[in-house]
């Protein structure tokens, strides 16, 4: 008995550990600045018109999202989009200490070597400052690395678009916090 209890228990605090992936409560109207969601990459654009389960989004020249349907959003990946100052990234229910990030810090982001690009390394660092932050926990970042591979993998990766601040490209700078 006691072990089913601490068995039901664990599988409760496991699911809890994952996000619920619900549909969107939010009602945008057109011209409703947005954040589409594409694997913890955020592009910035504007709802043009609401279509049946989703929006049609407009994007900016230079900002379009990273290997997802230009045009179209399922309303689940469709997120209010307001700017923030400072954001704190809570884990565990303020269990453990909260990590503070501000606009105009530098961070570190991590990829995996993309070998058609960097041929001797196994992952990049490239060094950026925030320059927007969204109320959602997701970050705009300038480069500042002057390395040509940091360069490439950064353009090829986060280009325009915001970084959510739990993605794994960032678990370096997470763990210096």
């Amino acid at each position: 008995m006691k072990l089913s209890y601490a068995v039901y228990f664990a599988c409760v605090l496991w699911t809890a550990c994952f996000p619920a992936h619900a549909a969107s409560n939010y009602q945008f109207e057109p011209g409703d600045t947005v954040l589409t969601n594409c694997r913890q990459i955020y592009t910035k654009g504007t709802v043009i018109a609401r279509v049946d389960d989703g929006y049609t989004i407009h994007f900016p020249k230079k900002s379009g999202p990273i290997n997802c349907p230009p045009f179209r959003w399922h309303a689940e990946f469709v997120q209010p989009f307001q700017s923030v100052q400072t954001y704190k990234l809570q884990f565990f229910g303020g269990l453990k200490r909260d990590l503070v990030f501000r606009v105009g810090e530098t961070v570190t982001l991590r990829f995996e070597a993309d070998k058609r690009i960097v041929k001797n390394k196994n992952n990049v660092d490239i060094e950026a400052e925030i320059t927007d932050i969204s109320d959602n926990g997701a970050i705009a970042v300038k480069l500042l690395s002057a390395d040509p591979e940091s360069a490439a993998m950064f353009w090829k990766f986060v280009g325009n678009n915001y970084v959510d601040l739990r993605h794994a490209a960032l678990a370096v700078e997470r763990d210096k916090r």
